[in-house]
């Protein structure tokens, strides 16, 4: 399976190939080489997010698009719901084991309050 950057790399080169850019091109569009072009469409390269913003100028998308265009290839997809979710993770994990297990509980008693029948 591809890296997230291998993947970003195919996106910029498919969209690049579709504007028929050379890499030299589309790389002084954006004020780099066209061998770090290169180097980012291997995934060689990680590019810098002023540089995906450039380049999604370029292409007439946004950043936001171009990424969720890359993590699409696997089936992830950014969305608020697993943005708050990850979020909550993150800090569930980041508790004490006796903490934790008070979340566990609380959030069961949430649980069966909300599916509790309301009179």
């Amino acid at each position: 399976m591809p890296s997230f950057n291998e993947r970003v790399g195919e996106v910029i080169k498919r969209k690049r190939q579709r504007d028929r850019l050379t890499q030299a091109e589309l790389g002084s569009r954006i004020g780099v080489s066209g061998s770090y072009i290169s180097s980012i469409e291997n995934g060689q390269s990680s590019a810098r997010i002023a540089e995906i913003e450039a380049l999604a100028t370029v292409f007439r998308t946004t950043a936001f698009e171009l990424l969720s265009e890359a993590a699409a290839a696997d089936g992830y997809k950014f969305s608020t719901a697993h943005r708050d979710r990850e979020a909550f993770l993150t800090l569930y994990d980041a508790l004490s084991p006796d903490h934790q297990r008070m979340a566990r509980a609380f959030m069961l008693f949430l649980r069966e309050q909300q599916n509790m029948p309301r009179e």
